[in-house]
C-alpha cells in the first residue's frame, strides 16, 4: 500500500529498495539462496563478470563459486536510486572480499574487488525486486592470507553459512525473505 503523502512515500520506497540490496549482500555472503532469489524477479536480466543471462541463472553460478570460500563479505556504499512509479533504477557501490584456493596453484589467498551495480527494479504486486542488473568491475587484487588470530578462536564467533549461520539458529527474526 502507497503511503497517502508522496515523501513518505518515497521514502519508504527507497527503504524498501535498499533493503533488496543489502539482502542481495547477505544472501552472497551466507550462501543463502532463497534470500538471493527473493531479490530479483524471475524474468530479471543479469550481466556480471563473464556472465550474460537471466539472475535465477547467475545466481546457481554463484553460489558455487561463494558455497566452498572460508569467507566472503559484501559490503555497499554510495546508494543513488531515482524513483519513477512503480520504476526505480539505482547506482550503488559495492566492496567485496573472497577467502578463496587460487584455481592453478591451490593456494590460498585474498580476494579483493569493487565496483559498481547499476540496476532496474520494477514493484510488482506491491514488491520491489530488481528486473535487470549490471555489475561493473572498478578494481581486483590478490594477496596471500595475512591474518594472524582469526582460525584460533572458537568457530563459533566467525560467520558461516546458511543454515549454520547464528542469523538463522538465533537470531532468525532478521530475515526477511
Amino acid at each position: 500500500m502507497t503511503h497517502p503523502d508522496p515523501a513518505i512515500a518515497a521514502l519508504l520506497d527507497r527503504e524498501a529498495i535498499r533493503d533488496v540490496l543489502h539482502r542481495y549482500c547477505r544472501g552472497c555472503d551466507r550462501a543463502d539462496e532463497d534470500a538471493l532469489r527473493s531479490c530479483f524477479h524471475s524474468d530479471a536480466s543479469h550481466r556480471h563478470g563473464g556472465f550474460e543471462g537471466n539472475s535465477m541463472d547467475f545466481i546457481a553460478i554463484a553460489l558455487d563459486i561463494v558455497r566452498p570460500l572460508a569467507m566472503c563479505k559484501h559490503m555497499l556504499g554510495n546508494i543513488t536510486i531515482a524513483l519513477d512509479g512503480d520504476i526505480a533504477h539505482s547506482e550503488c557501490h559495492y566492496f567485496a572480499y573472497h577467502r578463496r584456493r587460487d584455481g592453478d596453484s591451490g593456494v590460498e589467498e585474498d580476494y579483493f574487488s569493487g565496483g559498481r551495480y547499476l540496476d532496474r527494479l520494477e514493484r510488482r504486486d506491491g514488491v520491489w525486486r530488481i528486473s535487470r542488473r549490471l555489475g561493473l568491475l572498478d578494481f581486483e587484487t590478490f594477496t596471500a592470507p595475512t591474518d594472524r588470530t582469526l582460525w584460533q578462536g572458537p568457530a563459533a564467533l566467525r560467520s558461516g553459512q546458511w543454515p549454520d549461520d547464528p542469523l538463522y539458529t538465533d537470531f532468525a527474526a532478521l530475515v526477511e525473505r
